[in-house]
C-alpha cells in the first residue's frame, strides 16, 4: 500500500514484533529528527507521525519524512488498513497503550 495518511484518514498496521503502528499526518511544530534517514523534519513541514502501541503495554511515537515512511516503514508493516483520522488522537493511542495486554479490542 503506497498511500500515505491524509487529513481524513490514518493507517494502522503491525510491525514484525506484533506491535500496533498507527501512521497519521502531522505538521511539524518544532524541529524533529527522522528515524528513517536521520535528517531534519523542518518546522511547518508536513510529515508522518508513527505511533507505536506496544503489546506489553506502553506507547511511543516518532516523526518521519513522508518519503521515508513510503520507502522504509510501510514495506515492513503487515495488515495495513485505512482508519478514520478521528480514531488516532494521541490521547486515544496513549490510553490504548495503558491497557493490559490481551484487553485491546481490534476494530
Amino acid at each position: 500500500m503506497s498511500q500515505l495518511p491524509d487529513s481524513r484518514h490514518s493507517l494502522r498496521g503491525l510491525d514484525e514484533e506484533g506491535h500496533e503502528v498507527w501512521l497519521m499526518r502531522g505538521i511539524a511544530g518544532k524541529l524533529y529528527r527522522c528515524p528513517g534517514c536521520h535528517g531534519e523534519v523542518e518546522i511547518g513541514s508536513e510529515h508522518v507521525i508513527a505511533h507505536y502501541v506496544r503489546r506489553a503495554g506502553g506507547s511511543d511515537h516518532h516523526h518521519w519524512h513522508s518519503r521515508c515512511v513510503s520507502e522504509l516503514l510501510l514495506p515492513q508493516l503487515r495488515g495495513v488498513r485505512r482508519v478514520r483520522a478521528t480514531e488516532t488522537s494521541m490521547e486515544r493511542l496513549q490510553a490504548r497503550g495503558r491497557r493490559k495486554p490481551g484487553r485491546r479490542r481490534s476494530r
